[in-house]
Formats: C-alpha cells, sequence, structure tokens
C-alpha cells in the first residue's frame, strides 16, 4: 500500500482539516477549564498579596506604639536668639533665658613671610588644645608655609589653618575648633622650624570667651553656645544676645502632635485593610461581581481577628490604670468597620492619666502586633495560604503538560485513522477508474460488431 505524505492526496479530501478540527474540538472544554481554573488562582494569589501588604502596613502602624514614651517639644519665644528642642528626659515647664556673652573660639595670626614657598626649616610644631597635645615633625627637607598650613589641617585637633595674603607678604591664621577659653591654643616650635609660627610670636586676632547667660536669674557660663546639661532633656543653642529685649521663654510641652502622628497613621492603615478586606471578599448573589477572596477561610480568620481589636480589653500589667480599651482613649469603629478618632477624647485621656494612655497603646501594640506577624510572618496563615495556591498553579501547569501529551497522541491515533482511509478511498478510485475503462471497452467492441 502506498503512502502519503499528508492527508488527503489520495482521496482528494480535506482530512487535514477534519483532524485539526477533531483535535480542537476535544481539547477545547479541558483546556478551557485549566485557564479558568489558572486564572481563578493567579486573581487570588494577587489579592492575597494586596491582602498581605495591607496587613504588614497595619503592624508597621501598631508597631509605632511599642515601649511608646510620649515626647515633649520645647518652643522659644525667639529662636532667633535662643533655640531649644527637647528630647528624653525632659519634664512639662517654662524658663526664662538672658544672654549677655556668646562663646567664641580663638583665631592666632602669625607674623608675615614675604614666600609662602620658601622652606622655614626642619623641626618639629607642637599644638595644644584643650588639654590635647599633637606634635607635627618636619624632617628632611624643610616645609614650606603652606606645608605647615597643610599638617595642621591634616590633624585630629580640630584647628583650621589657612595662608591668607597680606599685600604681597603672607600670614597663617589659626582658628581654634572649639569656643570658650578651653579652647584656645598654644603652639611651640623646636629644633631648626621658624620660631614665627611659636603662638608667642602670633597675633592674637579674637579670643576665646565662654558663653554668658542667666536661666531664671541663675547666672551660668558654657564654653559652647549648644548647651544640653543644664535643663534635664532639653537643649538650648544660643544664637545671639538678650541686650536691650525681653528675656527669651522657652516652653517645654508634651508633644501631643508627635502621639496624634501615629494614632492617625494606625487609623489611615486600619481602614485601609478594612476597605481591602470588604472589596476581596465582596459576595454578589448573582455571582458575577464578588471579590476574589469571597469564602476565603484566610480572609475571614483576618476579619475575625481585626474587627474587634479597639474593643477587646487590654492587659496593661501589674496595676493596670484608668484604661482598659482603645474605646477609652478615642478609637473606635463605625459601622462598617472602619476606624475613627475622637480627637477629644484623646486629649482628655492624655490630660487624665498620660502614663496610663502609653502604657494602654505599649500593650495593644504587643498583643496586637503579635497577631499581625502570625498572618504575615514566614509559615504564617498568609504564607502557607500563598504556598497552597502556587502548588495549584503547578499543578495546573502539570495537567496542561499532560493535556499537551495526550492530544498528540489522539492526533496521532486520527492521523493514522485518517491515512488508511485516505489509502482506501484512493485504491476505490483506481478501481472505478479501470472499470470505467474496462466498460468503455466493451461498449467499443458492441458497436465495431453492429456495423
Amino acid at each position: 500500500m502506498s503512502s502519503f505524505r499528508s492527508l488527503g492526496v489520495g482521496s482528494g479530501l480535506d482530512l487535514e482539516t477534519l483532524v485539526s478540527g477533531l483535535v480542537r474540538a476535544e481539547r477545547q472544554p479541558k483546556e478551557a477549564l485549566l485557564n479558568r481554573a489558572r486564572t481563578a488562582t493567579q486573581t487570588r494569589l494577587s489579592a492575597l498579596g494586596t491582602l498581605r501588604s495591607a496587613v504588614a502596613g497595619l503592624a508597621t502602624s501598631v508597631k509605632a506604639f511599642a515601649d511608646l514614651r510620649v515626647g515633649f517639644t520645647a518652643t522659644s519665644s525667639d529662636a532667633a536668639r535662643v533655640a531649644a528642642s527637647a528630647g528624653p528626659g525632659a519634664t512639662a515647664g517654662s524658663f526664662q533665658l538672658r544672654v549677655t556673652q556668646l562663646a567664641t573660639a580663638q583665631s592666632l595670626a602669625s607674623a608675615a613671610f614675604a614666600d609662602a614657598q620658601a622652606p622655614l626649616g626642619a623641626g618639629e610644631l607642637t599644638i595644644s588644645v584643650g588639654g590635647e597635645s599633637r606634635s607635627l615633625t618636619f624632617a628632611g627637607a624643610s616645609p614650606s608655609l603652606d606645608e605647615v598650613r597643610d599638617a595642621i589641617n591634616a590633624s585630629d585637633l580640630g584647628v583650621q589653618a589657612v595662608v591668607v595674603r597680606d599685600g604681597d607678604q603672607s600670614r597663617l591664621l589659626l582658628t581654634s575648633g572649639r569656643t570658650g577659653t578651653a579652647g584656645e591654643m598654644t603652639l611651640s616650635v623646636s629644633g631648626g622650624l621658624d620660631g614665627r609660627l611659636a603662638s608667642t610670636a602670633m597675633e592674637v586676632t579674637a579670643s576665646a570667651s565662654d558663653a554668658a547667660f542667666t536661666v531664671n536669674g541663675l547666672a551660668l557660663t558654657s564654653a559652647s553656645n549648644t548647651i544640653e546639661d543644664v535643663v534635664p532633656g532639653v537643649t538650648l543653642t544660643l544664637r545671639g544676645l538678650t541686650e536691650g529685649a525681653d528675656a527669651v521663654t522657652v516652653t517645654v510641652a508634651v508633644d501631643r502632635q508627635g502621639l496624634r502622628g501615629r494614632i492617625d497613621a494606625l487609623v489611615r492603615t486600619f481602614n485601609a485593610l478594612v476597605d481591602n478586606m470588604r472589596s476581596a471578599g465582596r459576595a454578589d448573589p448573582e455571582g458575577g461581581n464578588s471579590g476574589p477572596l469571597v469564602g476565603d477561610a484566610t480572609l475571614r480568620s483576618i476579619q475575625a481577628r481585626v474587627s474587634g481589636s479597639f474593643s477587646a480589653r487590654i492587659d496593661t500589667g501589674a496595676g493596670g490604670g484608668p484604661f482598659t480599651t482603645l474605646l477609652d482613649i478615642g478609637l473606635s469603629t463605625d459601622l462598617d468597620g472602619r476606624a475613627r478618632l475622637d480627637a477629644d477624647r484623646l486629649a482628655a485621656a492624655l490630660q487624665q492619666d498620660q502614663t496610663g494612655a502609653e502604657s494602654l497603646l505599649s500593650a495593644f501594640a504587643a498583643s496586637f502586633g503579635a497577631a499581625l506577624d502570625g498572618f504575615t510572618g514566614p509559615g504564617g496563615v498568609l504564607d502557607s495560604r500563598q504556598t497552597s495556591l502556587n502548588a495549584d498553579l503547578r499543578r495546573n501547569s502539570q495537567a496542561r503538560e499532560a493535556l499537551d501529551r495526550r492530544m498528540e497522541q489522539v492526533e496521532a491515533r486520527l492521523r493514522a485513522q485518517f491515512q488508511a482511509l485516505d489509502s482506501l478511498v484512493a485504491q476505490f478510485q483506481n478501481t472505478s477508474v479501470y472499470l470505467n475503462q474496462q466498460l468503455a471497452n466493451l461498449s467499443n467492441l458492441t458497436l465495431d460488431r453492429n456495423r
């Protein structure tokens, strides 16, 4: 039996189209089912990723209250003369400052040098500032004034050196990196180094002075204009004198705005999670507009944990306090489950017992933050659910590969069957042609005899 390179050559029938159509008809229902399953799984995975991000955002806001200590702010009535900031250890109150002298740094200028590049002789230059000394040794080729400047700047004493032009000559100008009398500089030379580099041969162009000021009438001094050890927890920066002006009032108060900002972030991220869960779990009775996680057990467990968080009783430890739930300090949820803050109630709670409110929020951060970590952490609920869905996608891919292999087998079987059919039809056609020829010959013989 002869073979054909393609179907239908022998019979003239369009068997290629027929085989393709049969294979497609068998593949399409199964492939459509796999496609729908893959799309649904990918949609759920995407929704879970968004949900996980929302839960993590809320967890970050919640953990901002861990070990909470409401801070303080310091404000100055005249920041151009006295600036103030508050940190740990500050207490509420106010005080009056007067500044009669600012701390200044000493400056020294050497005698004039005709040539800043001329050698100054080998030797040693010793510089002392505030009890610290450094010796700079210049051996071999003696240094120039510029090289002495560079060596001083490279030392770690904080002395600034610059060579300035004075007409046709140059002078070495030194400025201490420390203000106050404790920052005065002493320079000495030894060996063959030029004696003009010693401080005894230099001109004091700016004297070192300590800051002089009063706090509520108490006279004080400081080597620096930045004062951190006078009022506990408060840093004062002296910027100008108050002579001829009113005393500067510095007020230290509870930083209510800092705490309010954290609570606003909690409300914002809580509502973002609630909105996300409502959209993902939306149920449409007709089924056409349901959320991707409708009926999902993971979503329901998160909803159950989040929904009662503000009204749940919080254990603040031994001694407790006047506040037992977040409702007591102004945090609540509306009928849609979204958070809201009663700012007046929060202010009243802080006024009543600031420490109690801090303890309540810290305890809430510890318990609720741990619960949220249980959803988002490695091996947590969301992690396990996403792992399961990824496994579904892998099985879907495997089923798709199996379908491809099966369809290859189906196509091979159909081709073999239609190949046989094609050959059989071709034989029938050849036989038909032969019979027609024989009948035609018989007809011709009959005609000849009749003649």
